[in-house]
């Protein structure tokens, strides 16, 4: 069975949306951009982390049994749970 997008949808039209997008998301004054700036750190912070974790394994969050591994633990189902109520909520 063959996919075709939506009628009336191209990549011409999701360029157009993708860029005006862009254009909302930077478009704001210096406090703005030093906030989003922030965030993106954080965020490319966290995905250097995580790649760490995925190339070395989880020894790198010094998970032993002499340090307790429990609040990571509990910290990843609590975020897993926090998903599926945004999740619940929006449907």
């Amino acid at each position: 069975m063959e996919h075709r997008p939506a009628s009336g949808t191209t990549f011409r039209h999701l360029k157009a949306f993708f860029w005006t997008a862009l254009d909302s998301a930077t478009r704001g004054g210096r406090r703005y951009r030093v906030w989003m700036g922030s965030l993106t750190l954080l965020i490319l912070t966290g995905a250097l982390a995580y790649w760490i974790q995925l190339r070395e394994g989880l020894a790198v969050t010094g998970m032993t049994d002499h340090v307790s591994w429990g609040l990571y633990i509990s910290n990843f189902t609590f975020l897993v749970g926090l998903a599926a109520a945004a999740v619940m909520l929006v449907l």
